[in-house]
């Protein structure tokens, strides 16, 4: 990871500290959204790509996501939970099930930068990526958490 994501990854966990009680191991509400998302926003850049996301997980739980893109760009992805997630981890795959990219710190602010793949001499292609949201660690039955996906053009 370089030393923006790291720097990024930080400053989104400790913001997570700041989830007020209404992200709270709660059901997912419109003002829990509304928290999650504004943390989501001081840490994200880039054009957003398709929307945010939100769900809740247990412990253990998968969701999972796509966006089609294309080679060209840089894919920031953000997420982040509410404050009874003690770790929550992004992996990212292409097309063909290869990992692109994983954090899996013990963390609750995971981040993934999917560099461009384009080669200027030829025309740019459609670009699957799939995303694995992970609850790994979770106090309460179930934790809220979001998502976020910005794109930089290379």
């Amino acid at each position: 990871m370089k030393f923006r994501d790291t720097l990024l990854s930080g400053l989104l966990a400790g913001l997570a500290m700041l989830v007020p009680a209404t992200a709270h191991a709660a059901k997912l509400d419109t003002k829990a959204i509304a928290e999650i998302d504004k943390l989501l926003k001081l840490v994200s850049s880039g054009d957003i790509v398709g929307q945010y996301r939100h769900g809740e997980l247990a412990t253990g739980g998968v969701f999972r996501f796509q966006i089609s893109g294309d080679e060209r760009f840089k894919y920031y992805f953000n997420a982040i939970c509410d404050d009874d997630c003690t770790n929550l981890d992004l992996f990212a795959f292409d097309k063909d099930g290869k990992e692109l990219d994983t954090d899996d710190a013990d963390d609750n602010a995971p981040t993934l930068e999917i560099q461009s793949i384009f080669d200027s001499e030829e025309k740019p292609r459609p670009r699957q990526i799939t995303v694995e949201v992970r609850m790994v660690a979770c106090k309460a039955a179930v934790c809220a958490w979001g998502a976020r996906v910005g794109a930089f053009e290379d």
